[in-house]
């Protein structure tokens, strides 16, 4: 049957009886069934499109999905992406560090990591087909594929977790502080502490101890695997507590050249102190010819005893008619020779800290020359270690002028010393001897050293030695 659109009606013939135009020969589709078959096509696109959401987030959130991922986030070191299949357990450390030290393990042990993502991959078939396997003994790193909650609400979620592993620290001190790759991790001591749990891994742990400005540390690295005992973990630092000892009890105790204001006989057990080499002690006795030092000991960890080597000083005759322009004091000559010896003892820590502080009986003059040469030492990265073993005081040059306020003395200085550069550790010292005139002045009824020039030789034919 045809149809007329001028008049809207069916039609046998090939024109319209009623208009008399050309009929169609093909009826229109009503409008009523078009829509019916828009809507079955909509709702099918809908179906279509949800059957292909739900098999694409099965996928996405399937055990072999999250393996494979893992697997990728490890290669490239991703450790944000690692991250969200590792659950973060440890309180002592960030994850960051916990993954980087992951990374670190596997990088060193490629073969493992081949062998633990196989066996993931391994543990992610089972789960998708339902079956039960049992654990690869044979892996040094065993982990496991575990489901955690779900995801978008129907499909279950998938983590990787390892076996929980401890640690057990400690050192021989209390109140000493732990580093773990650099992250503070609170304090241990020598009674020991548990941490963990930790994720496999390489890590750095240190020890830190602060002492009057010295810090003492003990360091271990550690490869960390699923284990049922805790693993022991001892970090000493190097350190240790002094107790001196001398012949002389009220000797006064020195550590780097400064006066601890402790006497030898009451110091006890005092510490602790690095047992690198780097503190230098020694001791100082106080006569009346002056002060008395002990040879320096390098403190590695020995108790150590200071040996104070005190002489009394021979009784000096001269004639005066020999130097009619000279008068010698033979009170004054002890308070010469005291002056010569402290500042010997001055001139070494002056010369080690470079301060002129360090000098108690100059003239302003030699003051200034010690300014001006400290400054040069300094900017040239200069430093000195030493100790004086020996003064040898010859007599036969001892003067002091008619206003009985210069005097001058020739010595010959014996030192255990080295120059080198600032920081240096480990310095070899050297013992040689040189021979000095001294001249000083009396100010102010103290003598002072004025100035001090080498001399090629010493008679000590009739000579004191400190």
């Amino acid at each position: 049957m045809n149809w007329c659109h001028q008049c809207n009606r069916s039609e046998t013939g090939s024109f319209c009886v009623k208009c008399g135009q050309k009929v169609a020969r093909k009826r229109q589709t009503p409008l009523k069934k078009s829509r019916g078959v828009l809507w079955v096509g909509i709702v099918g696109g809908i179906l279509l499109v949800l059957i292909g959401s739900f098999l694409t987030l099965k996928w996405i959130t399937s055990p072999e999905r999250a393996v494979e991922r893992f697997k990728d986030a490890l290669l490239k070191e991703d450790y944000e992406a690692i991250g969200k299949f590792i659950p973060d357990t440890n309180p002592l450390l960030s994850q960051e560090a916990e993954l980087a030290s992951f990374v670190s393990l596997l990088k060193e042990h490629p073969d493992q990591r081949r062998l633990l993502i196989q066996d993931l991959e391994r543990q992610a078939r089972s789960l998708s087909d339902h079956m039960l396997i049992k654990p690869n003994e044979n892996l040094f790193l065993q982990m496991t594929v575990m489901e955690d909650g779900k995801a978008f609400f129907l499909f279950k979620d998938y983590v990787i977790t390892s076996s929980p592993i401890y640690v057990e620290v400690g050192t021989q001190f209390n109140k000493t502080s732990l580093f773990i790759n650099k992250e503070e991790s609170g304090t241990i001591g020598e009674d020991g502490k548990k941490i963990g749990p930790f994720l496999p891994g390489s890590y750095q742990f240190e020890t830190v101890l602060e002492n009057e400005g010295y810090t003492m540390r003990g360091e271990a690295e550690v490869e960390l695997a699923p284990s049922e005992e805790t693993v022991q973990v001892d970090l000493p630092v190097n350190g240790a507590f002094v107790m001196p000892d001398s012949n002389y009890e009220d000797a006064r105790l020195f550590i780097n050249g400064k006066d601890t204001g402790i006497a030898i006989g009451d110091a006890g057990e005092i510490g602790p102190y690095p047992t690198d080499g780097s503190v230098v002690m020694h001791a100082e006795k106080k006569f009346e010819a002056g002060v008395v030092k002990s040879p320096s000991v390098h403190f590695e960890g020995e108790a150590p005893f200071f040996s104070i080597d005190y002489r009394e000083p021979a009784v000096i005759e001269k004639e005066v008619a020999d130097q009619p322009e000279v008068v010698q004091h033979q009170d004054e000559t002890k308070l010469i020779i005291s002056a010569v010896n402290t500042y010997l003892n001055d001139w070494i820590h002056a010369y080690e800290n470079l301060e002129t502080d360090y000098f108690s009986n100059l003239t302003p003059e030699l003051q200034s020359y010690f300014e001006e040469r400290f400054q040069s030492v300094r900017e040239n990265n200069a430093a000195f270690t030493g100790e004086v073993v020996e003064a040898a005081f010859d007599l036969d040059s001892f003067l002091i002028d008619s206003s009985g306020k210069k005097a001058e003395i020739d010595v010959l200085v014996t030192m255990d010393s080295a120059n080198h550069e600032q920081g240096e550790t480990n310095v070899q010292t050297e013992v040689t001897s040189n021979g000095f005139h001294y001249k000083l002045v009396k100010s102010n009824g103290k003598w002072l050293i004025d100035s001090r020039e080498e001399v090629e030789y010493v008679d000590l034919t009739n000579a004191v030695v400190y």
